[in-house]
């Protein structure tokens, strides 16, 4: 959907977009972050508007990354 063009205009307006997944995630969400990621660098999503980190950690006990997520989203919105 990335690349479809309503949805990549959508993408390119946003200011700032977090993407992380554990390692060893069970749904292999680690796999769909790297393509997203991937996918909205292609469409010409600029990088400093992305997070994109790939833990070691599953699918659960991750809440430790949340003050991460929002540090970052904070920062990146108020600039």
């Amino acid at each position: 959907m990335v690349k479809r063009p309503e949805y990549a205009d959508a993408l390119r307006s946003l200011r700032a977009v977090w993407i992380d997944a554990g390692l060893q995630d069970e749904y292999y969400l680690d796999l769909g972050a790297t393509a997203f990621h991937q996918a909205a660098l292609e469409v010409g999503v600029p990088e400093d508007r992305l997070h994109f980190e790939l833990f070691e950690g599953t699918h659960g006990g991750i809440e430790y990354r949340y003050p991460l997520a929002v540090a970052w989203l904070c920062r990146q919105l108020a600039a």
